[in-house]
């Protein structure tokens, strides 16, 4: 179980490392900037701890302009986590609302890949 979070931890910061890294060199999410793996497991327990906290309730605020949107309305939701974890940490920049919503996206698709590709078949 806890081997199971340290693993998840270093995931998601090195994830944050590489969105960081890569995506300016494609000459996309100009104004995301990680300073340093420190900077992203600050990152990673502060975005964990809002998605406990904040997510679900601006998840419930927004149920009906979610359900019109047919879900859409989350990327929205994700991008407002993003950059109140921007606020939180120093050393974690996302760089504007359209950046955060595309770090959000990368973010979660990644990480739900590694995620799957550690843990396998795994049952607890």
């Amino acid at each position: 179980m806890m081997l199971r979070l340290l693993v998840r931890w270093a995931l998601g910061a090195l994830t944050l490392l590489a969105i960081a890294y890569v995506a300016p060199s494609l000459g996309i999410l100009p104004g995301f900037h990680v300073a340093g793996f420190g900077a992203a497991l600050v990152a990673v327990v502060v975005l964990s701890l809002l998605n406990l906290t904040v997510r679900p309730i601006l998840k419930w605020l927004s149920l009906p302009i979610t359900c019109l949107t047919f879900g859409l309305f989350t990327l929205v939701i994700n991008a407002v986590v993003m950059l109140l974890t921007d606020a939180l940490v120093a050393g974690f920049e996302v760089g504007g609302f359209l950046n955060a919503v595309i770090v959000s996206v990368i973010y979660a698709v990644v990480t739900a890949l590694l995620y799957g590709l550690v843990e396998g078949d795994q049952k607890d």
